[in-house]
């Protein structure tokens, strides 16, 4: 009974320290989500599946695992700035719920491990991160969660040092937490965060609010969940607007007080569709650099084979952060713990 409380740290061992040079914190969180994607696009087959065999021998993968055993050696008190907080802690959270994905050999959804969010940690600095404490504590400004309704962080504790000031609501747009709803993840660099989190608003907006058959807008439950979070931009009804494209969804939604109606949100990791068409990707229609590791559940094809799904989108920012698409298309993120 005890164990479905033991906390999984999935980067024990750490890497030994002066293995790796000495770098700014957030360029390890991009290399390491950077190693974990590009193992999981290496190991896709011409179907869209992950060969898990292929992915877990790849070099990239052995990167990945590297990179995040050396998270425990990240100088933390160097991590310094917003942007820079925001681009490293989002890169880690994403890339710690592959690495549970791949090492617990979760199928169908990360309900399959008991307290999945509040277990799932890695070591970062000195300290143990649970992805609760990586969102709740750390990029919501240590906010209540929605269920269990507690902060993630007590008030002494000293990882709270290391908290955003206050709530950016597009995070929730970049964070993936290994559902079909999920939005797709990407590697989000410091010097063009501003940008990349518009990108994914955007995109997950213009695909998931819609007016259904009595002209109700529909929206993801995360507007619902995490309202207070848009309480900066004025509200859920501002912030969608400031991102909805013309047609007739805004024109609804500007038009009177509306009737919103939240849809389902889907935990099991199943396929999202087709990859967007090549030449709206070439537009710079999503966010950079995207795999929808929501859809990266695997469930069996025949006997001893297991794949998951995965959907291809975007091109990656480039490293000034120039030449930003303009417009895009979405998906969503999830409740997490």
């Amino acid at each position: 009974m005890l164990g479905l409380f033991r906390p999984i740290v999935l980067n024990d061992p750490p890497a030994l320290d002066g293995d790796r040079p000495a770098r700014l914190p957030h360029a390890q969180g991009e290399e390491l989500q950077r190693h974990a994607l590009a193992a999981l696009g290496a190991a896709a087959t011409p179907s869209g599946k992950i060969d898990y065999a292929r992915l877990r021998s790849s070099a990239e993968w052995t990167c990945a695992v590297e990179a995040a055993r050396a998270l425990q050696h990240v100088p933390l008190a160097e991590l310094v700035g917003r942007s820079a907080r925001l681009a490293f802690w989002i890169n880690v959270f994403n890339a710690l719920v592959l690495h549970a994905i791949v090492a617990l050999e979760i199928r169908r959804s990360v309900h399959e491990v008991p307290l999945f969010f509040t277990r799932v940690s890695y070591r970062v600095g000195g300290f143990r991160l649970s992805l609760d404490d990586i969102e709740h504590g750390l990029l919501r400004s240590n906010r209540r969660r929605h269920f269990p309704p507690f902060r993630a962080l007590g008030r002494l504790d000293p990882r709270g040092a290391l908290a955003l000031d206050h709530v950016d609501s597009r995070i929730h747009f970049a964070l993936n937490c290994g559902a079909q709803s999920c939005p797709p993840v990407g590697v989000y660099r410091a010097q063009a965060i501003d940008q990349q989190l518009d990108l994914a608003a955007r995109n997950f907006i213009n695909q998931t609010v819609a007016l259904d058959s009595t002209g109700r807008i529909t929206c993801s439950k995360i507007f619902r969940w995490y309202r207070a979070d848009f309480a900066s931009a004025g509200g859920v009804v501002p912030f969608l607007l400031r991102y909805l494209d013309e047609g007739p969804v805004r024109a609804a939604l500007a038009a009177a007080p509306p009737r919103l109606r939240w849809t389902s949100y889907q935990w099991a990791g199943r396929p999202r569709g087709p990859a967007p068409p090549a030449a709206e990707r070439a537009r710079g229609s999503l966010p950079p650099s995207h795999h929808a590791l929501g859809s990266a559940l695997r469930h069996p094809v025949q006997p001893r084979v297991r794949s998951l799904h995965l959907s291809h989108g975007v091109r990656d920012l480039p490293p000034d952060g120039h030449d930003v698409p303009q417009r895009v298309s979405p998906h969503p993120h999830g409740i997490h713990g």
